[in-house]
């Protein structure tokens, strides 16, 4: 087998950009509301707009660092990590 038929695909991943866009990366359909999907052809990485003022929606312009678009994103608690202290 040659490396390029042993290697494995990515997996698709989905990042929250501090202050920013979501940056999706990987093999990836994206629809719109009709159900429609985007041309993305050849692209593996897709910046998605979170502040809502994109000139190109869905899409980032990186309008959000113009208009000072500031996010809080955290990873929410497991809730099975609460077994500390327990008896």
């Amino acid at each position: 087998m040659t490396d390029s038929a042993q290697r494995q695909p990515r997996p698709t991943s989905v990042k929250a950009v501090r202050n920013g866009p979501l940056q999706l990366k990987g093999t990836f359909r994206l629809l719109d509301p009709d159900g429609d999907e985007y041309d993305l052809e050849g692209q593996r990485i897709v910046l998605l707009c979170r502040c809502g003022r994109s000139k190109d929606q869905p899409f980032c312009d990186s309008t959000h660092s113009r208009v000072g678009f500031l996010t809080e994103d955290r990873v929410a608690c497991d809730p099975s990590d609460d077994d500390e202290g327990a008896a």
